[in-house]
């Protein structure tokens, strides 16, 4: 009888395997279960004007047929999906062509950018046994003639199978509270003190001892940049061999605001407000300098009064920011088309099977959720060495969620002072659990101004303040980073700037104290990251200092069927799978030789 106990215990554990996370026909790599598959515009988005008008994001499901390229190549999968658009339940419902976006792999992000394969379950003894197809999406924006229409037309699709998700078409208006304040004066860079908090001048120091460093490429998603101002022009990345064929004459960057047929924009990145490059922004027109401002952050050179924090790296412009009009008023904008129609283009730089552009900087944020956004930020982070999304914790001063900071993937920023000894929150910032480190973004700067200095459209600097200055500083020291260690993967890069930020200042008693809860269980929970970014414990991550405070995000937990039910397990998640495997094999052996 005990001879085939075994037997019977390996046939259970198989079958326990091959039923473990599998939910029904959902793809295992979305992993949104508080969120709907379909979505619709609320009417309260649609009076405020916070969704582009009947218009949505569709992931399709086996609108084209599965090819032998690499996911990745747009060319081809914008001819099949032309084609593709012709079908007559297509057509019937829409209002314009609809604009193709990108290929995207659900079931395992990190191969979306790969050759298509048969996805295999990291178990090798079963993979012959139990192969796990990839659940291929097409993402695609959809005008609809009407939004009564839209929710017909999608709940028919839903229904019929022919799509995965539907989510509005969402946009964020850069106005209030959102958009920085802007002070137009100059200072010394003596008296940079975010330079000294961050430990920005001996970072350097030390990287003055690396031979052969590298350019990283830090790509600037934002309102565009004067790439001609005079501080910036040696920073920008030229795309001078044409080498992504995603965006139509992209010499600078691409401007994703605008559908384009058969790419994803056009090479005019200039400021949102202006009509061309090295030209001042319009008076009252302050949100045209964000994106000049931000890049400057990153990577100015060349000025006696203020400096980017990697002069290293080289800057990608990508411009995701529009002005609407609605009569005589004008606004600036974000659609989620746009940001994802400008990810799509970073994943085409490619160089040798690997991500050309490491590091993303995302100065904006909304508080409403793009499951498509989502998912595209993990597939850049997990394919190759991956590329790691720097985001803004947004200026509202309140706990609430914002995207794409709060994603999974996303190293979230929030502001402080820039004061070395007391760096207080600034009053604006957003915090809690899912920020993950602090930068200064505010205090001391020029006179009786506040922020960071930094580059403007049409020459010179201005000062500004908000956690979309805190994050470029992020996003540059993790390029200094890269500049002596870019085989470094997207995650050991967010781990490095996580783990040698500095808590000492930022929660000692009388500073910050209301934003250090001591909860029961838990201990000290820190609201504004684990702690202060800093450039020298960033690159010599030898030095001794203190451990920061860091949290569990709570949106980290994944549903499936224990560690065994995750996509794409890890090895002790592997290890873990064998040991039960082989556990009841073990002991019914022993069991054979008590009896023997």
């Amino acid at each position: 009888m005990f001879t085939r106990i075994p037997f019977v215990f390996i046939a259970l554990c198989v079958l326990v395997m091959a039923a473990c996370g599998r939910d029904g026909d959902r793809p295992a790599g979305l992993n949104l279960s508080d969120a709907p598959l379909l979505q619709l515009a609320t009417p309260t988005q649609v009076r405020e004007g916070k969704v582009a008008p009947a218009s949505y994001i569709v992931a399709f499901r086996d609108l084209v047929p599965r090819t032998a390229g690499p996911l990745g190549e747009r060319a081809l999968g914008v001819r099949q999906h032309a084609l593709a658009f012709e079908a007559p339940w297509i057509q019937r419902a829409i209002r314009q062509a609809p604009r193709f976006l990108s290929t995207m792999n659900l079931s395992f992000p990190g191969r979306t950018f790969a050759s298509p394969r048969t996805s295999l379950r990291p178990m090798p003894l079963l993979h012959e046994q139990l192969p796990v197809e990839d659940s291929m999406a097409s993402l695609v924006e959809v005008n609809f003639p009407s939004p009564e229409e839209a929710a017909s037309t999608l709940r028919t699709w839903m229904d019929e199978g022919r799509i995965w998700y539907a989510e509005p078409n969402v946009k964020q208006d850069l106005k209030g509270d959102i958009e920085d304040n802007l002070v137009k004066t100059f200072k010394d860079k003596t008296d940079t003190p975010w330079l000294t908090q961050v430990s920005w001048v001996e970072a350097i120091q030390k990287l003055a001892t690396v031979e052969g460093k590298a350019q990283p490429i830090i790509a600037v998603m934002d309102s565009g940049v004067d790439v001609l101002h005079e501080n910036l022009k040696d920073a920008i990345y030229i795309n001078e061999t044409g080498a992504n064929k995603l965006c139509r004459n992209d010499y600078y960057g691409c401007n994703t605001t605008k559908a384009q047929k058969e790419v994803l924009g056009d090479g005019n990145v200039y400021p949102t407000g202006t009509q061309d490059y090295d030209q001042a922004c319009p008076p009252q027109s302050e949100n045209c300098q964000h994106g000049t401002h931000v890049a400057g952050i990153i990577g100015a050179r060349g000025s006696e009064t203020f400096v980017g924090m990697c002069p290293y790296c080289k800057i990608l412009v990508v411009k995701v920011v529009e002005i609407e009009k609605n009569g005589d008023k004008e606004s600036f904008a974000i659609k989620d088309s746009s940001i994802l129609a400008g990810l799509a283009y970073v994943s085409g730089f490619k160089v040798g099977g690997e991500p050309l552009v490491r590091v993303i900087n995302a100065s904006f944020g909304k508080f409403e959720r793009s499951r498509s956004v989502e998912l595209f930020i993990r597939s850049l982070k997990n394919f190759g060495r991956g590329t790691l999304v720097v985001a803004a914790a947004g200026n509202e001063d309140t706990m609430k969620r914002q995207y794409p900071a709060s994603f999974e993937d996303v190293l979230s920023v929030s502001n402080v002072l820039s004061d070395t000894l007391a760096p207080e929150k600034s009053p604006s910032s957003n915090f809690g659990m899912w920020v993950d480190i602090a930068a200064p973004g505010d205090g001391e700067c020029k006179f009786s101004s506040q922020g960071i200095d930094s580059t403007i459209p049409g020459g010179g600097s201005d000062c500004k303040r908000g956690t979309s200055m805190a994050s470029p500083i992020v996003a540059g020291i993790a390029g200094l980073v890269l500049t002596q260690e870019p085989n470094l993967t997207a995650s050991a890069l967010e781990a490095r700037l996580r783990d040698t930020a500095i808590p000492d200042y930022l929660y000692q008693d009388g500073v910050n104290n209301g934003y250090r809860p001591n909860v029961q269980g838990a201990g000290l929970v820190p609201l504004l990251g684990g702690g202060v970014v800093n450039a020298l414990a960033a690159v010599d991550p030898t030095l001794d200092k203190s451990p920061p405070l860091l949290t569990q995000r709570s949106d980290r937990v994944r549903s499936g069927c224990g560690i065994l039910g995750s996509t794409e397990a890890s090895g002790s998640a592997q290890q873990v799978g064998w040991i039960l495997l082989f556990l009841p094999v073990f002991l019914s052996l022993r069991g054979l030789r008590k009896h023997e």
